[in-house]
């Protein structure tokens, strides 16, 4: 307690560092380095220029405070409304926005930045660079802008009613992802509809991927309540293929015919599906991709459509599979080609040109437990063969070979003809058409690093196919390399290459008259 007379003059006691006036929030304007867009140090914070301040009263510093340059403020936080260690919010004020500057216990000391303003010098967000507020007050999100450029990122809310959508898009390429109810770009209130659902787009490329499994689906799941990766429909109807197929292709092994070697794939497949998991809901097991829909499906191209498996391909139908072109049906099968049909036939037609089949290297066996019929309605059948023909029926039997023409049988032989002539004998040329060899494997030997120095014109090889005992001879080419040689089946091959007074070591296989020349292959 003092006490001092009331005579005696005294003044109220004065901190300057403790009384000073009190701050209140200020408008600034964020400034840099001439040709920054964005100048910011590692901790986020900014340099302003007061608007208060005037060039005439900071003439005695160069400026400083009034230069619209880095060298107006010292650096000032910015507030953000999520700040942890190296995650949170980030948008960097830009130079040439207007800040809001506000104290931290009023001390004008210490500066920060609260948030920014438009004002009447700068527009209101346009989304989609399109309208004026009032009319797009129904907007909301964020919209950015290229450094230096015209493009920009947004994320947009429309709440308009019956017109509610989100968007997610970079003005790169157009690149969107649209949710709700797709609208046009708003320059007024409202905007022409384009759909509903979502749309993913970009005038440039795009790629989805998933690396343990994919479902792409329209079996309809209300209201998202089933797991994202619920495969029942899909399950559901790929075993009832997989049934129908079982049971026809059981059918066709009962009739001594291929059975399907598919479904033991697909039965695994079905297996992979669907793996519960309680932490994780349903998971595939492995990454499988399924494409399913409750109606149909369309895959079309202008262009070319390729179907590519290292293992198999199957395709089953509760109906019927069609095909149809307008120009070629080409089918290779590097074993076997095997068709089945259960109850109504095999149907091969040729509207125009011949139809022709060949075994190229077996025979050709046709069996009917009924009529064989070979009908030519307008010209001849001929039944050629290089040895013979033999026909047999009922214990008789007529047998046609180079030798005569000789008939068996245990009944009568009747004749009939309006005349008989027995003249001097005769023989018949014919030419059989030449069938090409069946030879599916093939490869070329390089030898250039071998003979580099070498003429290679002057160069031979000899090759030996240990299984089959054949030799196979040529020339070595331009580029230091053998002749093509064929096999039917994997092989291994014996080759010796060089000039023929080089030899040091002879092959020998078939006559010489059996040895395959490949020197122009």
């Amino acid at each position: 307690l003092y006490l001092v007379r009331r005579n005696i003059a005294v003044v109220p006691e004065y901190n300057p560092l403790i009384h000073r006036p009190a701050a209140y929030p200020q408008r600034a304007k964020v400034v840099g380095p001439e040709g920054e867009s964005i100048y910011v140090d590692q901790w986020g914070r900014i340099k302003v220029r007061f608007m208060f301040t005037r060039n005439e009263d900071h003439g005695h510093d160069g400026g400083a405070g009034s230069n619209d340059n880095d060298s107006d403020s010292a650096w000032v936080d910015v507030l953000t409304p999520w700040a942890g260690e190296g995650y949170g919010a980030r948008f960097h004020p830009r130079i040439g926005e207007i800040v809001v500057i506000d104290f931290f216990e009023g001390d004008v000391d210490r500066p920060f930045v609260v948030g920014r303003i438009h004002e009447a010098e700068r527009h209101q967000t346009m989304f989609d660079i399109q309208g004026q507020l009032p009319d797009t007050k129904k907007l909301s999100g964020i919209r950015s802008q290229e450094v230096a450029g015209e493009g920009f990122n947004q994320l947009r809310f429309d709440d308009t009613t019956g017109q509610i959508s989100t968007q997610l898009q970079s003005s790169h390429g157009a690149s969107q992802l649209n949710l709700g109810h797709l609208s046009h770009p708003k320059a007024a209130e409202t905007s022409d509809g384009r759909g509903e659902g979502f749309e993913l787009r970009t005038d440039q490329w795009g790629a989805v991927r998933a690396g343990k499994g994919l479902l792409i689906s329209t079996h309809p799941q209300d209201q998202a309540n089933g797991n994202h990766l619920s495969t029942n429909e899909a399950k559901t109807q790929l075993q009832s293929s997989f049934d129908h197929a079982q049971v026809l292709s059981q059918v066709a092994e009962n009739q001594l015919t291929d059975p399907l070697e598919i479904l033991n794939n697909l039965k695994h497949f079905l297996e992979q599906m669907e793996h519960q998991d309680e932490a994780k809901a349903n998971a595939f097991k492995q990454a499988l991709m399924i494409l399913a829909a409750p109606n149909s499906i369309a895959c079309v191209t202008n262009e070319n459509l390729h179907f590519s498996a290292d293992g198999q391909i199957s395709q089953t139908a509760g109906d019927a599979i069609n095909f149809s072109t307008q120009k070629s049906f080409i089918a290779h099968a590097q074993d076997k080609i095997s068709l089945f049909a259960a109850q109504q036939g095999v149907r091969a037609y040729a509207a125009k040109g011949k139809v022709e089949l060949q075994a190229q290297d077996d025979a050709i066996e046709a069996i009917a437990r009924k009529v064989i019929k070979l009908i030519s309605t307008e010209d001849k059948i001929e039944l050629t063969s290089p040895k013979e023909i033999v026909l047999t029926a009922g214990g008789s039997q007529l047998k046609i070979n180079g030798e005569g023409v000789f008939t068996t049988t245990g009944g009568k032989f009747e004749s009939k003809a309006g005349q008989h002539s027995f003249v001097g004998g005769a023989k018949v040329s014919y030419e059989v058409p030449q069938l090409p060899n069946a030879s599916i494997y093939s490869n070329k030997l390089d030898v250039y690093d071998l003979f580099w120095q070498s003429d290679f014109s002057q160069l031979s090889f000899k090759a030996l196919i240990p299984e089959t005992n054949a030799v196979i001879t040529g020339g070595i080419d331009e580029h230091g390399r053998t002749g093509k040689i064929s096999t039917v089946d994997p092989s291994k091959v014996q080759i010796l290459v060089g000039a023929d007074d080089e030899w040091g070591l002879s092959i020998e296989g078939y006559d010489a008259d059996e040895l395959i020349d490949q020197n122009n292959n």
